[in-house]
């Protein structure tokens, strides 16, 4: 019996021809390549960057405590604002009341005013008096002003009733 070998034969490599133009050496080409710079350190970009955040930081607190004050002046001209609205509103509610015709009769006849029966009158022109006048009957003694009710009494307005001491947070300055 015949037995076939199979015969392996090396692995060629196709030739290639040179291109056009090229020269065909077989040594790669040597250049000369700079040297890498130094590395820089990157402390100064880290505290440059720390700086700026800082400098945020202490920037907003400044705000912040700013607006906390200005919100605590606002509260309290808030409440003087208040005050100062009721105690108008009562001086206008005691101003109408002691100005009506019953009040000012009652308030003059206390100082002894009496009502004019018969008026007179005076010419401006010449200055000559038209008319007949009796003298009022004068009241016994010399009326006495009245005392008004502390309930009915108004006080002053007190414009400066700040607190005598505002410690705030300690932070705002004097």
């Amino acid at each position: 019996m015949a037995s076939t070998t199979a015969v392996h034969a090396p692995a060629v490599r196709p030739v290639r021809s040179p291109k056009r133009g090229a020269q065909s050496t077989s040594a790669p080409r040597l250049t000369v390549v700079a040297a890498p710079q130094a590395t820089r350190s990157s402390l100064p970009f880290t505290l440059l960057c720390t700086l700026i955040v800082m400098a945020t930081l202490t920037a907003l607190l400044y705000m912040n405590i700013q607006m906390s004050g200005a919100s605590y002046e606002i509260t309290r001209l808030q409440g003087q604002s208040q005050r100062l609205t009721e105690e108008r509103q009562a001086l206008a509610e005691t101003n109408e009341r002691l100005g009506t015709p019953q009040e000012l009769e009652r308030q003059a006849r206390e100082i002894g005013m009496v009502p004019v029966s018969d008026p007179a009158y005076i010419d401006l022109d010449t200055g000559e008096i038209i008319g007949e006048t009796a003298p009022a009957a004068q009241t016994e003694g010399t009326p006495e002003l009245a005392e008004v009710p502390a309930q009915v009494a108004v006080p002053p307005a007190q414009i400066y009733d700040e607190p005598t001491a505002y410690h705030g947070m300690g932070n705002e300055g004097d």
